[in-house]
């Protein structure tokens, strides 16, 4: 059998990270059933997160906002899209929205954790992300029982508060924690400028950004069994 040189394998490496997709389906809720529970920017949170993605050349993009957010919509909708991901490509999961302990809140009912987790189960994708904009959203990491799911499928949770915090809202177009995730994924989180960023250089950025704005009140957490260097997008 003739050697593979080690030249030819880290070619080999290196087209196979070029070829990774990201398969992002990017949910936001601001018009909830009634007028009691309505937010004002959910759904300009999901738009502006697709934005990010699709100007990049490696992403398939999926937005529910609204009424079409329905928890059936989102299963299916995860389900058909990060079915198409290999094993080198990353599936995300935004949503921006109500929250509360144990589940994000779609427009027609609460989409659980273990909905989300079981869905992610039978994905082929080695990078599993998942980002939300709620309140409470920290809760999503506190069960022993939660954290076995997520370390034994890889998944990383980037989450904009922590289990007792609210997640706040501003005048403009996007929610606070938005705001800095979007700065940071299209290059300000890039610390070394080599035009790809990763967990840790997109957590650092948001984390510092969202609790100096927020005036020490809002501290996002990311939780999960992952490498600091693994990429959440390259732009």
């Amino acid at each position: 059998m003739r050697n593979v040189s080690i030249l030819t394998v880290l070619l080999l490496i290196c087209c196979l990270q070029l070829q990774a997709k990201v398969y992002l389906v990017s949910v936001g809720i601001a018009d909830y059933p009634g007028k009691e529970n309505d937010l004002r920017i959910s759904d300009n949170d999901a738009k502006t997160i697709a934005k990010v993605f699709q100007a990049t050349k490696d992403a398939s993009v999926n937005v529910l906002v609204n009424e079409a957010a329905t928890q059936s919509a989102l299963l299916s909708t995860m389900h058909t899209t990060f079915e198409d991901a290999d094993y080198n490509d990353a599936v995300i999961l935004y949503f921006s929205g109500h929250g509360t302990p144990g589940a994000l809140v779609c427009h027609d009912g609460l989409l659980t954790y273990q909905h989300i987790f079981k869905m992610l189960k039978g994905c082929k994708a080695t990078r599993k992300i998942i980002i939300a904009d709620a309140c409470y959203a920290g809760k999503m990491r506190t069960t022993r029982q939660q954290t076995d799911s997520y370390n034994s499928q890889n998944v990383l949770l980037f989450l904009s508060s922590r289990t007792n915090e609210t997640s706040q809202e501003t005048q403009y177009k996007n929610s606070l924690f938005t705001i800095f995730l979007e700065r940071g994924l299209r290059g300000g989180a890039d610390k070394d400028k080599n035009r790809q960023i990763t967990a840790r250089e997109l957590f650092d950025f948001v984390h510092k950004g969202v609790i100096e704005a927020s005036s020490n009140k809002q501290h996002p957490v990311m939780w999960g069994k992952f490498e600091d260097d693994v990429t959440v997008i390259k732009w």
